[in-house]
């Protein structure tokens, strides 16, 4: 486990309060055939943000870092109105400052929502819009920030953002959109800036010889569209992962597992094509965690074992998102994709044991 030095724990006493504006222009990658026609375009957008600078050492343990979190609206145009369209988004952020100094900042900033769509795909309109079939998709987003300040309160930003959007293999055809950007802005402070001159530090250590015995629990939902005999239909995923931990550094592990995952949605398919085939899934898994603090990134790269129902690929990548609410357990957000595809998005619950 991780061990922090004890400190007096203060709220965020320092009004930190500011306004973000930024705009974007990319490209898209056309990383499938049934999307290659319509990717050559270039999108743009625009971001309105209301963030928050935390400064306490209680905030600070999050990432081991100040770091900033806020939400923000957006508007991006894809540059094809008749085939993809643009989206309205809404999306929540955090931010660690990787370095600061004299007025500049170097930060990395991740975040996720909700993004509606004018034009979606239609099987009598609309074929060639595969990226989305939902109006309603999740975007998904991390940007390398540098700042710096301009005078009093105000700060110039220069932003390499890499920018997903998809309904995570809610409803097919779902190829998503992956759109890198590069993005200008102002960020303002509605009050004096603060310095970020506290001399927190943790006596972070690696544990002693052993490892963690991790039980994860998984849950989705996906929607099999309708057809001639069949209607449209929800389908429930859960699933199981144990895996071994070794923690390696102390912002690092490694992991070796085995998944099991019961498909709903394969169940379905099964029956409406009466194959008979087995709806489960298993595979073995190996990855690596990112431990940041209370928060955990980890990627899982899994082999399918068992899967009689044949999947896009052997092999299948996991990306987790979680946060410690006790040293033992974990809950966050999951995606699993095959290449480029996602497959399915949805939560995540964890219990970690010292073995």
């Amino acid at each position: 486990m991780i061990c922090l030095t004890a400190y007096y724990v203060r709220a965020d006493t320092i009004p930190a309060l500011h306004t973000g504006f930024q705009a974007h222009y990319g490209f898209i990658i056309p990383h499938s055939d049934a999307i290659e026609a319509v990717s050559h375009t270039n999108p743009y957008g625009f971001e309105l943000g209301i963030n928050k600078l935390h400064t306490s050492f209680n905030r600070w343990q999050v990432f081991n870092a100040y770091w900033i979190s806020g939400v923000q609206a957006g508007y991006f145009n894809f540059q094809n109105p008749s085939v993809v369209g643009s989206a309205y988004e809404l999306t929540l952020f955090a931010e660690p400052v990787v370095y600061h100094k004299s007025g500049f900042l170097f930060s990395i900033r991740g975040g996720m929502g909700l993004s509606y769509h004018t034009r979606i795909y239609d099987e009598a309109g609309n074929q060639a819009n595969q990226f989305f079939s939902t109006r309603l998709a999740f975007p998904l987003f991390i940007d390398l920030r540098v700042k710096q300040r301009l005078a009093g309160k105000t700060f110039i930003t220069l932003s390499g953002c890499y920018n997903h959007i998809s309904n995570g293999g809610f409803k097919q055809p779902n190829k998503g959109m992956n759109f890198p950007t590069l993005a200008l802005g102002l960020e303002y402070f509605h009050a004096a800036v603060p310095a970020l001159d506290h001399n927190y530090s943790s006596s972070l250590s690696v544990p002693e010889p052993g490892i963690s015995l991790v039980l994860q629990t998984l849950t989705a939902l996906k929607v099999i569209g309708e057809s001639d005999e069949y209607p449209e239909q929800n389908a429930f995923i859960y699933g199981f992962n144990v895996r071994g931990a070794k923690q390696l550094k102390t912002w690092y592990a490694l992991n070796l597992g085995a998944e099991l995952l019961i498909d709903g949605y394969i169940k379905e398919l099964v029956e409406r094509e009466q194959t008979g085939l087995d709806h489960k899934r298993a595979a073995i898994t190996v990855g690596q965690d990112f431990l940041l603090g209370k928060v955990a990134f980890s990627q899982v790269f899994g082999i399918y074992l068992y899967s009689p129902y044949e999947p896009r690929d052997p092999v299948y990548q996991k990306y987790e998102l979680t946060y410690s609410f006790t040293p033992d357990f974990s809950a966050g957000f999951f995606l699993k994709a095959h290449r480029h595809v996602a497959e399915m998005m949805g939560l995540c619950f964890s219990y970690s044991y010292k073995w």
